[in-house]
């Protein structure tokens, strides 16, 4: 009964429904209505009760499981589906949920809002309400070097579910940016041998309906969200549902026939492939024109001093 509130709610987004059409709707009392928007409050749906005018949710990409669900067609990536208004980090929340249960294969945890995400290095990520913040896990029988192939193989399935927006590109390895502003990353977390994964998260932050003014600090210089570049919101279920569909499409793409033909579009797709980059690690820095992406994911410099292969750290593009 809960999840029909929310689903009335969300359909009725921009209006006030009264708590007695509520009720009539679902054929419950007053009093009930009013137990389940309480409940949903306290798992932290933002839901506005004015006297006289009824209920309002406060929307920035609440998302109903059933309905990703329904839109995904019994696909691995997808298979359940886990909502949470508000979240630490959601891959944190899934690999703590492995410790106490077992967890089906492509289980999905999405976050409303982040208050620790983690991005590459170390980095936190920015993630506030508005965005797509998510989380599924897989159990590749892949080795090491494989793995790290499914972070460039994630970034091409992210560029293409967003094809029909507008100009995408990717930042070796996975960082996608939309018209030269950063607006979604992965990263990759596993656990096993060198050999084998035990299991492997993915998670992702795709900066849906996030105002320029929500970013902070020099975030906002570097960042943009769908919303901003496209004039107008973006139905998170939607945009779930194809982004999920393009990430289990090509991990399928992957398992089957391996990297060389992803490595082509990643190529096409790469925003500094033949130009002059700077590649930052740590303390030191290599320039030099990255001529080739690898069969093995790694990026190839050239310079005065020959070809270096790369298979870490962080690029700037110098023109």
């Amino acid at each position: 009964m809960r999840q029909k509130i929310l689903k009335e709610l969300l359909e009725n987004r921009d209006i006030y429904i009264s708590g007695s059409e509520l009720a009539g709707r679902l054929g419950i009392s007053r009093v009930a209505v009013w137990k389940h928007i309480e409940a949903l409050k306290a798992e932290g749906y933002e839901i506005n009760g004015v006297s006289g005018k009824g209920y309002r949710l406060n929307d920035k990409g609440a998302i109903m499981p059933e309905t990703v669900k329904a839109g995904l067609a019994g696909q691995l990536i997808g298979r359940e589906i886990l909502y949470y208004p508000r979240l630490d980090s959601s891959s944190e929340a899934l690999k703590r949920s492995l410790k106490d249960q077992a967890i089906e294969e492509g289980t999905v945890y999405v976050a409303g809002k982040q208050e620790q995400g983690k991005g590459r290095r170390g980095r936190r990520w920015e993630s506030p309400a508005g965005g797509l913040w998510f989380s599924f896990l897989l159990h590749p029988d892949l080795a090491m070097s494989q793995i790290a192939l499914l972070s460039l193989t994630f970034a091409v399935a992210l560029a293409r579910s967003l094809d029909n927006l507008g100009p995408v590109c990717i930042k070796w390895p996975n960082d996608v940016y939309y018209r030269d502003k950063k607006i979604a990353g992965i990263l990759l977390e596993m656990s096993g041998e060198i050999d084998s994964a035990d299991y492997l998260i993915v998670g992702i932050g795709l900066n849906l309906n996030i105002k320029q003014g929500d970013f902070p600090g020099r975030v906002a210089l570097d960042a943009t969200s769908l919303m901003e570049e496209g004039g107008k919101a973006i139905a998170a279920n939607d945009m779930l549902i194809s982004v999920l569909k393009e990430l289990n499409r090509y991990y399928r793409e992957f398992l089957h026939s391996g990297f060389a033909g992803i490595r082509l579009e990643f190529k096409s797709l790469c925003m500094h492939l033949g130009k002059e980059i700077e590649v930052i690690q740590g303390p030191k820095k290599i320039h030099g024109i990255n001529s080739d992406i690898d069969e093995m994911g790694n990026l190839i410099i050239e310079n005065q001093g020959g070809r270096t292969r790369i298979s870490t750290g962080d690029v700037r593009v110098v023109n």
